[in-house]
């Protein structure tokens, strides 16, 4: 017979500050990143933003913003 257990795992709360701080840093790198790609197309076709440039930039900076909700989430339940 199997039983689940429904016990967290003790973790010591300096691992989970750098888990966090891990995730806010993914996020703001995703953001830059997205920031990055819109800007360099712009420069370097004289203020057009191609579509491809465009879907890239909003994808990095959706899943940027979601890793800084998630570690803001994570942080506030401490």
């Amino acid at each position: 017979m199997i039983f689940a257990v429904n016990e967290p795992e003790k973790v010591p709360p300096s691992e989970k500050k750098s888990d966090l701080e891990t995730v806010r840093a993914y996020g703001n790198a995703a953001f830059a990143l997205g920031a990055a790609l819109a800007l360099l197309p712009l420069i370097a076709n004289d203020g057009e933003l191609p579509d491809q440039a465009l879907m890239g930039t909003l994808i990095f900076a959706v899943v940027g913003v979601g890793l800084r909700i998630e570690a803001a989430i994570r942080e506030h339940g401490r």
